[in-house]
This record gives structure tokens, sequence and C-alpha cells, in this order.
């Protein structure tokens, strides 16, 4: 496996986290960190070795200027063509290196086709996740 691989075993959700935190250039005691939680416990959730609380993905969420969002399945495709639409055409899919059906929805399975999302908090766009 290359270094930009992802684990086979990682859910979606850290898939589209680790995505987004390399883009940053981070790494994973810099997030672990910030969320407050141990490297070890980020390690195992991002690698799909653990399967971690709804606490510890808000938390890293949160660490990387994420909020997330929830939205009825229904409308997940059209959530994220509009947060696309306001962060330059980027999307969680396209982060994670996943290629964008037509209308800014992925082809593979997304928490916000799901039900949830995250967009960012900060002000430098929203990455649905």
């Amino acid at each position: 496996m290359n270094s930009t691989a992802v684990p086979r075993g990682a859910s979606e959700p850290f898939r589209q986290l680790r995505a987004l935190r390399r883009a940053r250039k981070l790494k994973q005691e810099d997030v672990a960190r910030k969320a407050g939680i141990s490297r070890e416990a980020y390690l195992r959730a991002e690698s799909g070795q653990a399967d971690p609380r709804m606490s510890t993905f808000l938390a890293a969420c949160e660490a990387l200027g994420l909020e997330v969002v929830l939205a009825p399945q229904h409308l997940a495709a059209d959530v994220n063509a509009f947060i696309a639409s306001r962060n330059g055409g980027v999307t969680a899919a396209s982060m994670a290196g996943q290629p964008a059906t037509p209308g800014g929805s992925s082809s593979g399975s997304t928490p916000s086709s799901g039900g949830f999302g995250a967009g960012s908090s900060t002000g430098e766009g929203h990455k649905p996740l």
C-alpha cells in the first residue's frame, strides 16, 4: 500500500477526514491533540482498526474546522452540489479521491448520502463529509 492509499477497513467518514488532514499537511498527532484524543485512538479510527464513538468523530471534525450537518437522504445530492458551488467545486468525495457524478453527488456511499455531512465552520469554504 502506498502512503496515499486509504486503508481498506477505514470508514467513509474517516477516509474523508484522512484525505482532508493530508491535504492540509497535518499529522495525526496534530488532529488528535486538537480533538483532545490520543494519537492512538485517532490512528485506530482513521485506519479502520476501531469503530470510534460519534464523539470521537465529532471532535476530529471540529479539530479540522468542520461542522457536521444532518440532511435528509433525498436532499443529500442537492446539499453537496450547493456546498461544492460555494467551495470552488470541492466536495468530500473529491477530497477522498472519488469521482463525482453530475449534480455534485459522489458515485460512492458518503455520509451525506446516508443522512449527514460536514461543512467547514471556519469561513474557508464548505466541505461535506
